[in-house]
């Protein structure tokens, strides 16, 4: 007894608008967090800036630290940071992010944030489905295209409050001047994510402290950043993975008969 026919509707399936994330997908979903972006900063002051003091004829790197919410209180109040044996830190340089507010210079509008409609679109150059065959080329065969599809990120302006504290006046001025060399570039790692940069004007080295010298200095640093969810919030995943069919191609070619006069 033969089987009845699915449904039409049921039959066809376009695989264009297809996606899986099967488990020998290596593509990852795109995510972009505040964490990443904090992370950006400390990897190029680290790694690029890399500031440093001379110190009783040495060069000393100067630490740099992310002010806890603690920590930031005690700088307050305090005004410096002291190690486990009660001496004050310097040279050192700490920093807290303050704000974040939302890049009107580039609006997106989303129309619904759990289905969203603007993407990023990029091409996964070879994989199984995909894979350059002679035989296929020859017979023409156009190989199956996996495209992923990244929804648009929040772009957000980012702001920093930093504090240097050094012994002396000419260890502040060579690190200032590093940092300021640094103005308008994008921070971050090359390998990973960068974002633009933007410092404001340097506070006036200023010396504090009654029994220990000490200058402190302080600027803002403005970072152009953008943050995507991994997940909107239906759970979806905001990186999708989409598949062509494979498609055969027909060429006629005309062949003009000479016949001998």
């Amino acid at each position: 007894m033969s089987k009845k026919p699915l449904p039409r509707k049921t039959r066809v399936v376009n695989r264009g608008y297809q996606y899986s994330r099967k488990k020998e997908d290596k593509v990852k979903n795109i995510s972009v967090t505040l964490k990443d972006i904090d992370s950006a900063v400390i990897y190029y002051l680290e790694n690029v800036v890399r500031p440093s003091v001379e110190d009783n004829g040495e060069n000393v790197k100067v630490p740099i630290m992310y002010g806890s919410m603690e920590r930031w209180k005690s700088i307050k109040r305090n005004g410096f940071v002291r190690d486990k044996k009660r001496q004050i830190i310097t040279p050192l340089i700490v920093f807290k992010r303050n704000t974040i507010d939302m890049n009107d210079n580039m609006p997106i509008d989303k129309l619904d944030a759990n289905n969203p409609h603007m993407f990023y679109t990029f091409e996964k150059k070879y994989s199984k489905e995909n894979i350059y065959d002679r035989l296929d080329a020859q017979i023409g065969v156009i190989s199956q295209r996996q495209y992923y599809n990244v929804s648009i990120p929040d772009y957000v302006t980012l702001n920093y409050n930093f504090i240097i504290w050094t012994s002396y006046i000419q260890q502040m001025n060579s690190i200032v001047e590093k940092l300021n060399y640094s103005d308008g570039a994008y921070w971050g790692n090359p390998d990973k994510m960068r974002f633009r940069s933007v410092i404001d004007s340097f506070e006036d080295a200023t010396e504090i402290g009654d029994t220990e010298r000490l200058i402190r200095t302080t600027f803002n640093l403005t970072i152009m950043g953008y943050l995507l969810s991994e997940r909107d919030n239906d759970n979806k995943p905001t990186t999708n993975k989409f598949i062509t069919p494979k498609k055969v191609v027909f060429t006629e070619n005309l062949v003009d008969e000479i016949s001998n006069v």
